[in-house]
């Protein structure tokens, strides 16, 4: 897919977008017995699963000839991008858009060992399968449509995730997150902990040196004794 061009990469984010929607709608409509939204903009998408779909094809497609490594390499890569994103949204706007407290290995109730396990798969299924289907139907669809498709798409999610975040977005929580005085904190902290860092190791190069000087106990000695 290195060889397609802007156009492509916009209509496969558009399409994993509303995959994305499609799939987690339908298991909560079903579980819950009634239409659910699952995103949090109007419209029958979510980002998320657009910039993670992009994502595995670009991280696991060096590693493709290893299973194993493109299991590893996707469950790392889209739990840190679950972590961020659910994190930036409690920050943005003031609530949990999902909760893994079901689970029993959770942290924060961002992520969980089982959503992390599923990532894991999903960059097989994404890799080997997924990433061969959407050469097909990039291929197959005329150039002009894929165009015009991606640059609608794209503009009505634009759109529809500036209305959303300017009605929803948490102003005060957004402040004082990434107020000068949190920032600073942070920063002074990190400082400390930096220059505890080369007493640390003085301390312990001199616990080695004092070890290497100490003799050896020798049971001859004794015996001489």
């Amino acid at each position: 897919m290195e060889h397609f061009g802007i156009e492509y990469w916009m209509f496969t984010f558009c399409m994993y977008c509303m995959i994305g929607w499609v799939q987690e709608s339908t298991i909560e409509s079903l579980y819950h017995k009634r239409p659910i939204n699952r995103g949090f903009l109007k419209g029958p998408y979510i980002p998320i699963y657009g910039v993670g779909g992009l994502l595995l094809l670009f991280i696991c497609h060096p590693f493709r000839n290893n299973g194993f490594e493109v299991f590893f390499v996707a469950l790392i890569a889209c739990t840190a991008l679950e972590y961020f994103t659910g994190w930036l949204m409690e920050t943005m706007f003031g609530k949990q858009f999902w909760d893994y407290s079901m689970f029993r290995i959770t942290y924060k109730n961002r992520i969980s060992l089982i959503s992390s396990l599923f990532w894991g798969v999903m960059g097989l299924f994404v890799t080997y399968v997924v990433s061969y289907v959407t050469m097909f139907v990039l291929n197959s669809l005329p150039h002009q449509f894929i165009c015009a498709a991606s640059a609608t798409v794209s503009l009505i999610m634009a759109v529809d995730f500036l209305n959303t975040t300017r009605k929803q977005i948490d102003v005060d929580k957004l402040r004082s997150t990434f107020s000068i005085s949190n920032i600073s904190a942070h920063i002074i902290r990190f400082d400390t902990i930096a220059s505890r860092m080369p007493r640390l190791r003085a301390r312990n190069d001199e616990k080695d040196i004092d070890n290497k000087e100490e003799p050896e106990y020798s049971g001859d000695e004794e015996k001489n004794d």
